[in-house]
């Protein structure tokens, strides 16, 4: 069955049909979700309405790509969708910093030349312990080597003019510009968040808009998302709670990453939710797949593959040396590998869902991106669930601050 064809990308599933009482579920959450959108209360998703505030990101990146390297300091949401979208763009310039191991942060900054990097530090709340560590670190050694004037090399992404890390920012005189406080880390790879790191690495914002778009009209006129929806919960309910993520595409490795936290915090919640996974085809295949075929029948399948690749390589062979390979353009052995391992988890009857781009470019990924978004928001009024929040979270970091203080 195909649930969704138009010029991004393809659905379809196998092994797998909606229930009819949760296909009725999600339809009418489906409505109710399209309410909100067109009644614009859901900010994350309304900020792609309008191109107007991507001049004021492209002022910024004109200003910061004049250093020969950007580094970006956030974590969760404030980093993974940057990440996932600047990942379309091979380059060394600009670099995300997420991990407080001291080894980690160490060689990150011995490879730096503090006088022509610029710093990028972003988070929502202004009080992610990692982030405010990293930045107060990064000012010490600047002032260590008397680099002067060194807030014009920082930019401030957060909500507000009063929390830790815009007071840091206040102190040294750097630019501070606003995060939404109505758009959580983990949706805000629509925003300067998102499209301001990718935006350094050269890519075409209003793409990744526009593919967004073509995915939520597609939503707003049709029912394809609401019965893949369907479909999910289905499995959901048929004891499949693991959620594995497969691409074929080495490029949406972060994306893995950026997925696992939107399913995750999004729906782990009251007794909810099933086990996001990460997995890249063909490198998994090696570690993983005994598991899948050989282990508990518990896992959903998502496979991403690319119908055509921008690169190819035509494998010869060595003379008086042949292989199987031979003649072969190297996109064709990576269409077998996925094709094969498809195939032999369809034989062991578990369900599947595979998405085929016909590119893979900006515009798919923000297709992509938007929707796993609508998919992660239905879900969740589906099942009563606030997808916005994360309440469990919040308990940890209480803790921590309570022990620091201590």
């Amino acid at each position: 069955m195909t649930y969704m064809t138009h010029t991004l990308f393809s659905q379809r599933f196998k092994n797998i049909s909606p229930n009819k009482k949760i296909q009725a579920l999600c339809k009418k959450s489906a409505d109710l979700l399209r309410k909100k959108i067109k009644a614009s209360e859901l900010a994350a998703i309304e900020i792609i309405s309008s191109n107007r505030d991507l001049k004021e990101f492209e002022n910024f990146a004109k200003k910061i790509s004049d250093y020969k390297k950007i580094l970006i300091l956030g974590v969760g949401g404030s980093s993974l969708g940057g990440k996932t979208l600047s990942a379309l763009k091979s380059q060394e310039k600009v670099e995300f910093i997420e991990s407080i191991d001291p080894a980690t942060l160490q060689n990150c900054l011995s490879k730096l030349d503090f006088k022509n990097t610029f710093f990028l530090v972003i988070s929502k709340s202004g009080e992610t312990i990692e982030t405010i560590c990293q930045t107060l670190i990064l000012l010490d050694e600047l002032q260590r080597q008397k680099i002067k004037n060194f807030a014009k090399q920082f930019l401030f992404v957060t909500e507000s003019e009063k929390n830790s890390l815009a007071k840091i920012a206040k102190k040294i005189g750097a630019e501070i510009t606003p995060h939404s406080d109505k758009i959580g880390g983990r949706y805000s790879c629509f925003s300067i968040v998102g499209l301001l790191p990718a935006m350094l690495v050269g890519l075409d914002a209003k793409k990744i808009r526009g593919g967004a778009k073509k995915v939520l009209q597609d939503f707003l006129s049709g029912e394809e998302i609401s019965n893949s929806c369907a479909i999910q919960l289905t499995a959901f309910e048929q004891g499949f709670n693991s959620n594995v993520v497969m691409p074929y595409i080495d490029q949406l490795k972060n994306f893995t990453d950026w997925y696992r936290q939107l399913w995750a915090e999004s729906l782990g919640k009251n007794g909810f939710g099933s086990t996001p996974i990460n997995s890249m085809g063909t490198v998994d295949q090696h570690s993983q797949l005994q598991l899948y075929l050989d282990g508990p029948k518990d896992k959903f399948f998502t496979f991403i593959t690319a119908k055509k690749h921008r690169q190819d390589f035509e494998i010869k062979d060595l003379v008086g040396c042949e292989t199987l390979f031979g003649g072969k353009k190297l996109s064709e052995i990576v269409g077998v590998e996925q094709e094969t391992t498809i195939e032999v988890l369809n034989q062991k009857n578990l369900p599947i869902r595979i998405f085929e781009t016909v590119k893979f470019d900006e515009e798919v990924l923000g297709g992509l991106m938007m929707q796993m978004f609508l998919e992660t928001i239905l879900i969740a009024y589906v099942k009563g669930i606030n997808p916005f929040d994360q309440p469990a979270v919040e308990l940890r970091k209480n803790l921590a601050k309570k022990l620091l203080k201590n």
